[in-house]
């Protein structure tokens, strides 16, 4: 029996998460005889200062799982104060490490450079570190127009991330592509570095496929719209910002206004909500519904079972080296035809098992034509594909990850 931490500022607790990975993961480790605490944020728990009353942490236990959350500071936006908070996450736990029971195993998933206080604490604690990276800071600043590469705070950002790599035991990475970012950098002991391939793993994100048809039959929703059979019901689910790219997506739907069966639905809220539906409006759009801003993880199984085609959307560089996107998940689990509008370098699911369409499209007129090619194909195929995306599902369900992250770090 090992003890194991699992840190993230990010996982909410049972009732707040959105992101299950690391519920289920815990869920699976404690089944095989492991002990299991999950250090997160207090913002992700939905507390407030008030409720630590001058203390750094709270611990609190959620039927089997354990949670230490840490006090820290509120912040807005994607700014300075959201990385100072992160950092007082690490610094936090780092500070109060004598106060829990020493781990064997520290599971941490990284945020280089702000979270490396971690990395302190593993090597302190004489505890076998693993490093688990869903994107790669810092490199997305760069890629999303943050910051130029040639920053000096750059380069030393980039010097702190590579010593949460060369000083993990085990890296684990939910895109396939990430031992090629390693490599580019000059990290891998084939390129002079540290970092030796049998060390570097691939456990892409999933679902609880079980409970999304609990959810599904649980949540169904008294909604004409999305009910409506007679239309094409184009779904999109997520973050509605910039880097997602969802303009084109909407031009797509002026081009076909004047089809009344094509309908375009939007759930989700961000930083570009507000002006894409200025923009539909000022279109006179009545083929695009802008939905909830907030659904609850649990109501999501519904929503995207009613779609006809559904929707990934993200600008041209994202995921350049494979794609982790939770909605990815969600879109298997529902069974319908998925379109991406990027090329997918690393483990193209959906071009693989023919899901549906994933390509680099610029125009909204690519976009129209993605959409007929899927929603218009005869019965028969339309269904072959879904039942292909229900099969492929099976690859992305937690019980099968678990085991397979549990091989390695144990």
């Amino acid at each position: 029996m090992k003890k194991i931490w699992i840190i993230n500022y990010y996982t909410g607790s049972p009732q707040t998460a959105t992101n299950l990975r690391y519920i289920h993961f815990a869920k699976h480790f404690m089944e095989a005889g492991h002990e299991v605490v999950i250090f997160n944020s207090s913002l992700r728990a939905e507390l407030t200062t008030s409720d630590f009353h001058g203390q750094d942490f709270l611990v609190k236990q959620y039927g089997d799982f354990q949670f230490v959350h840490i006090n820290v500071p509120e912040y807005e936006g994607n700014g300075s104060k959201r990385m100072y908070s992160i950092w007082s996450f690490a610094r936090t736990i780092f500070k109060n490490r004598n106060q829990f029971e020493r781990p064997d195993i520290i599971l941490q998933n990284i945020h280089p450079p702000f979270d490396y206080p971690i990395v302190r604490l593993a090597k302190k604690l004489k505890a076998k570190y693993i490093a688990e990276a869903w994107d790669l800071w810092p490199d997305d600043f760069v890629t999303y127009g943050l910051v130029k590469e040639n920053n000096p705070a750059m380069k030393i950002a980039y010097q702190i991330e590579k010593q949460y790599y060369y000083q993990a035991d085990e890296i684990v990475f939910t895109f396939e592509g990430a031992f090629d970012y390693l490599r580019k950098k000059g990290w891998t002991t084939d390129t002079g570095g540290k970092i030796a391939k049998n060390h570097v793993h691939y456990v892409n994100n999933g679902i609880d496929l079980k409970q999304f048809e609990v959810d599904k039959a649980l949540y169904p929703r008294e909604d004409a719209d999305i009910n409506d059979r007679s239309v094409y019901k184009i779904v999109y689910l997520g973050t509605v910002s910039r880097a997602n790219n969802m303009k084109t997506l909407i031009e797509a739907a002026v081009l076909l206004k004047d089809n009344p069966k094509y309908r375009f639905f939007i759930y989700g809220d961000g930083t570009y909500r507000d002006e894409l539906e200025a923009y539909a409006q000022s279109q006179g759009l009545d083929n695009v519904v802008f939905k909830e801003r907030l659904v609850s993880f649990a109501e999501c199984a519904w929503i995207v079972s009613q779609a006809t085609v559904n929707v990934m959307s993200y600008e041209k560089d994202f995921g350049k080296y494979g794609v982790s996107s939770g909605k990815l998940f969600l879109y298997l689990a529902a069974g319908k035809p998925i379109l991406c509008n990027i090329d997918i370098a690393y483990d193209d699911v959906i071009t693989k098992h023919g899901l549906g369409i994933a390509k680099y499209m610029v125009t909204p007129e690519e976009y129209v034509e993605a959409f007929r090619q899927l929603a218009e194909q005869p019965d028969e195929d339309y269904a072959a594909m879904c039942q292909r995306v229900h099969q492929a599902a099976q690859e992305f369900d937690y019980e099968y990850l678990a085991e397979r992250e549990l091989k390695i770090i144990v």
